[in-house]
Formats: structure tokens, C-alpha cells, sequence
């Protein structure tokens, strides 16, 4: 399976969509996106498992992803195009709530812990705004 590159300007437009980075600088933002990794996921792929930790924000690029809880095999929830996932593990390294699993052939952005919690460190709006990302989730549980 082939990976679709994405420049750094597409890549922001991206972020910039969704909830969780709508309001981070913009700077900010080009920093994250010249340090994630895109790689292509192929159907049936568990990104992250639920029970084990995984310490990476993913933002889907193409494809749909689904949510599983306890190993239910219907998703409760699907995401696609620009959605972003991974937030609770990625901010604080607790073991994963949910297994999200690659329904469709596809591509994500991957942005490791560390360099999540620079941009925190570089930009408190952003961590802000990460923040209130996981509290509407943790919220709607």
C-alpha cells in the first residue's frame, strides 16, 4: 500500500479543521506537522489497543477507523478524513480506553508524545484547547 505525502501547508489545513488544533497558532502547528510521521494503514490494523499504552496522537488523512470497547466487534463510533485519535495516551501515558482498528485502507499522521508535549510547553493554547478535546470525550462517556 502505497502512502499519500502530504505537504506541511496541507497538513495544517488538516489540523486546523478539527476541534482539537482549531485554535493553536498556526507556527505551532507547522512545527507538529514537519515532525509527524505518515504512514499508510492497511484494513483490519489496530493503531492503538485498548489496554496497552500507546504514547501517539493519530490524525486520519484518508481512510475510515473504527472504535471498539471491550472487543464488542461493532465499533461505537467511526472516524474518518481528519478526525484526530489518541489524545489520552498520548497526553498522559495511561493505557488505552478504547482499540481503534483501520476498517478501510488508508493513511494517518502519527505525532509521538514527546513532540506533543513540546508544542504544549511552546504553546499553552494549544494545550488548552487538547484539554477541552478530552474533556467533551471523557465528558460524553
Amino acid at each position: 500500500m502505497e502512502s499519500t505525502m502530504h505537504t506541511v501547508d496541507q497538513i495544517v489545513s488538516l489540523l486546523q479543521q478539527n476541534d482539537t488544533f482549531a485554535d493553536a497558532p498556526e507556527e505551532i502547528l507547522r512545527d507538529l506537522a514537519s515532525g509527524m510521521k505518515e504512514r499508510p494503514v492497511e484494513a483490519g490494523t489496530d493503531l492503538i489497543e485498548q489496554g496497552k499504552k500507546c504514547g501517539s496522537l493519530f490524525a486520519a488523512t484518508e481512510g475510515d477507523f473504527g472504535v471498539f470497547i471491550d472487543g464488542e466487534s461493532e465499533p461505537v463510533a467511526q472516524l474518518g478524513r481528519g478526525r484526530v485519535f489518541g489524545e489520552i495516551g498520548a497526553v498522559s501515558g495511561i493505557k488505552a480506553t478504547a482499540t481503534v482498528r483501520a476498517l478501510s485502507d488508508g493513511n494517518v499522521l502519527e505525532i509521538p508524545g514527546p513532540a506533543l508535549h513540546r508544542a504544549f510547553a511552546q504553546s499553552p493554547k494549544l494545550a488548552e484547547s487538547v484539554l477541552r478535546s478530552l474533556s467533551r470525550y471523557l465528558g460524553a462517556k
